[in-house]
This record gives C-alpha cells, sequence and structure tokens, in this order.
C-alpha cells in the first residue's frame, strides 16, 4: 500500500459501523465481476450489478465490512427499471421522502421498497433490477479522489470478499465496494 491507500483506508476505518476495510487484490476483482455477471442470471427477473462493474473499472478498489450502524446510503441501491431506463421501483432509504408525483398511485414491498403503479403497469413488462453506482461523499472530499464509486456486490460477490480476507459470512456484516480513480 502507498500513501494514497494509506489515507483511503484510515478514512474508511474511521466511519461508524466498519468493521473490516483493505484493498482489493486484482484477483478478488476479477472474481467479484464474475459473480456480478453470473448474478445477473440466476432468477427470472434480471439484475444489473452496475455498480460493482463501475467500481471495479476505477484505478483503485477499497471494501468494507460493516454492520448497521453503518450510515444510510445517500441514493437508493436497488432500482426496478422498464427496457427505456424508466424507474418504475426503488429502494426507500430511511429518513429520506421519495416523490413520486401527485397522480402516481405506490405500492409498498415491505419497509424498503416502493413501486410506482402506472409506470410499472405500462412499462413494466421487460424490467430488471439496476443497483447503481453510489456516491461515496467521504472519499469525494478527497483532493486526489476523482470519480469515486462505491456499491454492494451481490450476495455470491459479499461471501467472497469475506472469506478472501478470512472472516466467516456472517448475514449481520455486510461489504461496500469503493473505487476511484486519483487526480494526477
Amino acid at each position: 500500500m502507498d500513501e494514497i491507500d494509506s489515507v483511503v483506508v484510515e478514512l474508511l476505518k474511521s466511519l461508524e459501523g466498519v468493521k473490516h476495510v483493505g484493498k482489493v487484490s486484482d484477483d478478488v476483482r476479477r472474481k467479484l465481476i464474475e459473480h456480478e455477471e453470473r448474478y445477473s442470471s440466476l432468477g427470472p427477473i434480471g439484475v444489473d450489478n452496475l455498480g460493482v462493474r463501475s467500481a471495479a473499472e476505477r484505478d483503485r478498489l477499497y471494501f468494507i465490512i460493516k454492520d448497521k450502524r453503518f450510515r444510510p446510503p445517500p441514493i437508493p441501491t436497488v432500482q426496478l427499471v422498464a427496457e427505456d431506463g424508466t424507474v418504475i421501483g426503488e429502494e426507500i432509504i430511511a429518513g429520506k421522502r421519495q416523490d413520486a408525483g401527485k397522480n402516481e398511485k405506490t405500492v409498498q414491498f415491505g419497509k424498503d421498497f416502493t413501486l410506482y403503479c402506472s409506470r410499472a403497469k405500462e412499462k413494466g413488462k421487460n424490467s430488471r433490477f439496476i443497483l447503481p453506482p453510489v456516491p461515496f461523499p467521504e472519499v469525494e472530499k478527497l483532493g486526489f479522489a476523482k470519480n469515486v464509486v462505491s456499491s454492494s456486490p451481490s450476495a455470491l460477490g459479499d461471501a467472497e470478499l469475506k472469506s478472501s480476507i478470512g472472516i466467516k459470512d456472517d448475514p449481520k456484516l455486510a461489504s461496500i465496494l469503493v473505487g476511484l480513480d486519483v487526480s494526477k
């Protein structure tokens, strides 16, 4: 690890709820991408983890293993998207109000997902789940960091990452990837 890696790792370690932090090896990076490609076709509705792919394309890739005390994400991390890109459902972030529009009827799935009924009825036939790249404001503030994105890997990727650092696959702990390029 160089000085930049040390700064990023120390920053990530300082965040509440973070249990483990490190830099992702090239081998694990490759395996994470493979897992996301496999995971995308496992169910009846496609899943496209754009966030993991985007983070893995960055010059540097770090991981966080976190517990429930970690802050909520700044934007929804799961969206149900129609073929034309219309968001027809999305995760509800705790403490943030979703604005569906005045005439949009919604259906809640559990406490964390909203489906926009008219959009789904009109465009939902060939929809897929998207896990978008998510901003990571704490790292974005570092003067050398650019193109910062984060994302949660699939269950397969999460297990791979935990295994690679020698920790048990505990369902109370989740992983986040943080990718960044370095300003030259």
